[in-house]
């Protein structure tokens, strides 16, 4: 059977790990001697994209289509063409997106300018044969738009967690994220570097251990670059990031998908979310009472460093969260057997 997977294919190890939980997942399902065909979510000069070109070769080699995880509706990270999708006649699998809104000059939260026209979500969600997003606001975003869906959580939610859960001996890390890069008030985009610098001073009188500042896109480099007294590390290899977030102390993540995939391994995480779509999703995953507002806190590294001491707090709230994520699971599993009981039911397409 093949399986043609759109996903993102950015310089972000963030969305790597997210193809390769959703790839794992559908693996389980539809087994080992499945073909999963990698697509990029936006169109290249060969292939690409939800556009003719693509949907043309679709319609000849697919069994199926999905599309899947992350920002599709936003970030403009999607190449769409709808008269292309209308005339797409192999079912489509929608897994793990998310939509959101970010905070304005004034903090208040806003819609983005980058996002999928309404039209285009409300066309791609009704060519779907099985829908399902990530998190609680995108499903109440889709919601408004007259558009029902599911909340499966993300895949990387699911990946297995280490034998022993917890690594006190290695290093502690800061999954970074460029402050200009953030859609955040200017104000707070400067405070994020001097609450880094306090940061890693504080961790390392704390700890007395290596600070590592985790790069998860090109554009962290230079951000990175700022901290000499840290040691920056960048991931364009996605085994070589899951080993790293397995065997770390602890990981402070200005980035979602630095601390989703701690939650699973039960590593130390802790997260600091400054938009809609991260605080929905540390909500859905039932950690929200862990979780700092960019937005509303005023000392982030008081924060951080309180948390960094009380890992038993995390643990706790980790094994509490348990039920909700298996749940999430449970969800998403059965929106993936449906899928693949549809494409039996459609039969296989040679080649």
């Amino acid at each position: 059977m093949n399986l043609f997977f759109v996903h993102p294919h950015t310089r972000n190890i963030g969305n790597d790990i997210i193809g390769f939980a959703t790839s794992k997942l559908l693996y389980e399902i539809f087994g080992a001697a499945t073909n999963i065909i990698n697509i990029p979510a936006m169109q290249g000069p060969l292939f690409g994209g939800l556009v003719a070109r693509q949907i043309y070769d679709m319609n000849r080699f697919a069994d199926g289509v999905v599309v899947g995880g992350g920002n599709l509706f936003e970030n403009g990270q999607i190449s769409y063409d709808a008269r292309a999708v209308q005339a797409l006649n192999r079912p489509m699998l929608l897994i793990a997106l998310s939509h959101g809104r970010i905070a304005g000059r004034d903090g208040a939260l806003e819609d983005r300018t980058d996002a999928m026209h309404p039209d285009a979500i409300r066309h791609l969600v009704g060519r779907s044969t099985v829908a399902l997003v990530r998190d609680i606001a995108s499903q109440a975003i889709l919601h408004e738009l007259g558009v029902e869906t599911e909340i499966g959580g993300c895949p990387t939610l699911f990946l297995p967690p280490n034998v022993n859960e917890t690594t006190p001996d290695g290093d502690l890390m800061i999954s970074l994220r460029h402050p200009s890069r953030m859609n955040v008030p200017p104000t707070l985009q400067w405070r994020i570097a001097d609450d880094l610098r306090r940061l890693i001073t504080a961790l390392r009188v704390e700890f007395a251990r290596p600070v590592r500042l985790a790069c998860h896109d090109y554009f962290d480099l230079e951000f990175a670059a700022g901290f000499p007294e840290a040691v920056t590390v960048y991931f364009d290899d996605v085994h070589r990031y899951i080993a790293a977030l397995r065997t770390c102390a602890m990981n402070i993540c200005y980035r979602l998908h630095g601390f989703l995939p701690c939650l699973a391994f039960g590593t130390h995480g802790i997260h600091l979310s400054y938009d809609e779509r991260g605080r929905s999703m540390i909500e859905t995953a039932g950690m929200s009472s862990w979780d700092i507002n960019l937005l509303e806190e005023t000392d982030c590294v008081s924060a951080v460093m309180d948390r960094a001491r009380d890992a038993d707090r995390y643990r706790r709230l980790r094994s509490a969260a348990q039920p909700v994520i298996a749940e999430l699971r449970e969800t998403t599993m059965a929106g993936v057997q449906k899928f693949r009981a549809i494409l039996d039911g459609a039969g296989a397409v040679e080649g």
